[in-house]
């Protein structure tokens, strides 16, 4: 058996019935012929696919004449596939990042752990600019939790596309008067999961970044909401795109803390600059007697942020209505304009300026 007649064949064997687009070869790991016998190991991030992927592999190969046919898996994504297109050798690593097209600032809000706010803030600080004039996009770069569409009421919108004589360009649809664009838009169900890596991850984040249509008129600020962590996503944005400022949301816990210290040293390796931090859920102010509450304790955040040279761009309260409209597709700084919640917001989308102006 031929490895390069087995190659060909799961290249040409693709997983569209969970939504991705991409071969199995893609997720291949390993690849033994010996023989007549043939062994893969397949990465898979739940075993759920296992049963699928095993039969897609079979009927593959046994189409080109395999016999014994071996197969296991593992949650290790591959590392030996092929790497996303690199620049040139350059000097500066940084120097072929490109601007957004129809973009003037672009803002990404990013979080070191999950379960921060890190899209709630992305939300309604892209609604807070929009309430204060402003042309404003959001990107949901959250690869692998898009919820913004459901947080901004678009989840139902439908994404066209139009031809340009540089090529296909998606048409980003409105909401709120925001301009907004999404991987959930383009996935079959809100329980798809998206199994990305690699290459393909690249090739997406990239028609994102630079083959959407955001509209005749320029965007005063592009909102882009990355996933939590440090991975792939993160860096590939600061590889190809030149982005003005980073947001860091965070709470008041030492857990979250520890992360961001991470996320700050990653966005100075990646030459992204800080605008500052988001302390979320930083208190609860009782309802009936205006009584602060510190729930997740005393916070360091600020004192974190001294020692590292950036700015704390503003606490957000805990407000359990937050989540109630989020859930309504409103955000709440357009929802309910007039509470502390909403004004806190304002202020951290203000503050947001004024550092993009010194930088």
């Amino acid at each position: 058996m031929a490895l390069q007649g087995v190659i060909d064949a799961l290249k040409k064997t693709t997983l569209e019935e969970i939504g991705v687009s991409f071969s199995i070869a893609d997720l291949m790991k390993d690849l033994k012929i010996e023989g007549d016998d043939i062994y893969l190991l397949v990465f898979s991030p739940s075993d759920k696919y296992h049963q699928l992927i095993k039969e897609k592999v079979e009927k593959a190969l046994k189409s080109i004449g395999a016999k014994n046919i071996k197969i296991e898996f593992t949650d290790q994504p591959p590392v030996k596939q092929s790497q996303p297109p690199q620049p040139p050798p350059a000097a500066n690593p940084f120097e072929t990042r490109r601007r957004i097209p129809n973009v003037k600032k672009v803002i990404v809000v990013a979080s070191g752990k999950g379960g921060v706010g890190k899209s709630t803030v992305a939300v309604n600080l892209a609604a807070a600019l929009k309430r204060m004039g402003y042309n404003v996009g959001y990107l949901d770069a959250d690869m692998y939790g898009p919820s913004g569409p459901t947080m901004l009421g678009a989840k139902d919108k439908k994404v066209m596309a139009r031809q340009t004589p540089q090529g296909d360009v998606i048409i980003a649809p409105e909401s709120h008067g925001i301009k907004v664009m999404s991987i959930g838009f383009l996935l079959p169900s809100e329980d798809t999961p998206v199994i990305w890596r690699g290459p393909v991850l690249f090739k997406a984040l990239t028609q994102f970044l630079f083959d959407v249509d955001w509209g005749e008129e320029e965007l005063d600020f592009l909102v882009i909401d990355l996933p939590p962590g440090t991975g792939d996503v993160q860096i590939t944005l600061g590889q190809t795109a030149e982005i003005d400022g980073a947001v860091i949301v965070t709470t008041p816990q030492d857990v979250a803390l520890i992360d961001v210290r991470k996320g700050i040293q990653m966005f100075n390796e990646v030459q992204i600059p800080i605008l500052g931090i988001v302390e979320n859920m930083s208190y609860f102010v009782a309802p009936d007697t205006g009584k602060v509450y510190e729930i997740f304790g005393k916070s360091k955040t600020e004192e974190v942020a001294k020692n590292y040279g950036v700015n704390l761009l503003g606490r957000v309260p805990i407000e359990p209505k937050v989540a109630e409209f989020s859930d309504l597709g409103i955000p709440y700084v357009m929802a309910m304009p007039d509470s502390e919640t909403a004004k806190a917001f304002m202020n951290i989308a203000q503050n947001v300026i004024k550092e993009l102006t010194t930088k």
